[in-house]
């Protein structure tokens, strides 16, 4: 795209490739897969989304069609994407939902000396108490895979929507004021 240009396709860029790195860890742990990312790796991505996606809104925050318009704002520049960006973000959400959506029987989990488990708050006579359940090591693999999920998936979310941030911005200061006479950007030469 032509409106990507310096800063703002360098900031574009490094969000899609942080939630493609997210994507990859959240697709590693579906099943058959079953593998488990470092942590190291889709930690040290969630602080680095975490950068991305406030600079993405501190750079939005900078152009008038956020404060002025709001979500009407952000609908207006989504209508005008061109189709296959439109197509990217559209896969990219279905994926992340997916992910999501099989992350739903997460838990923590732990695994030490004595084998797997993990811990569920049980209300008794005596208040809530924490009871150890044990667990085989493939419902192990299965719940620490859908914790990873959720871990992975909604940075991912975020990523989407800085580079979303981030495009929006780029088009907004690219074009000019409304063209009255046609309702359409004009482009700033």
């Amino acid at each position: 795209m032509e409106v990507l240009r310096g800063s703002h396709r360098v900031h574009f860029v490094a969000a899609w490739v942080l939630c493609a790195v997210e994507l990859l860890c959240l697709a590693a742990t579906v099943p058959p897969l079953r593998w488990v990312a470092p942590a190291w790796l889709w930690a040290s991505t969630l602080a680095a989304i975490v950068l991305v996606f406030a600079a993405a809104l501190a750079r939005s925050w900078s152009v008038p069609f956020l404060r002025r318009d709001g979500v009407d704002g952000l609908r207006h520049q989504l209508r005008r994407l061109p189709r296959g960006v439109k197509l990217c973000y559209a896969l990219t959400a279905c994926l992340i939902a997916v992910g999501l959506a099989t992350g739903s029987d997460a838990a923590e989990v732990h695994k030490d000396a004595t084998g797997y488990y993990w811990t569920k708050a049980e209300s008794g006579a005596h208040g809530r108490t924490l009871v150890r359940t044990e667990i085989g090591q493939a419902e192990y693999d299965r719940r620490r895979g859908a914790e990873v999920r959720i871990f992975t998936g909604v940075p991912a979310a975020f990523a989407v929507i800085g580079s979303f941030l981030v495009l929006a911005a780029a088009l907004t200061s690219f074009g000019a004021a409304d063209d009255p006479r046609t309702g359409r950007r004009r482009r700033r030469r």
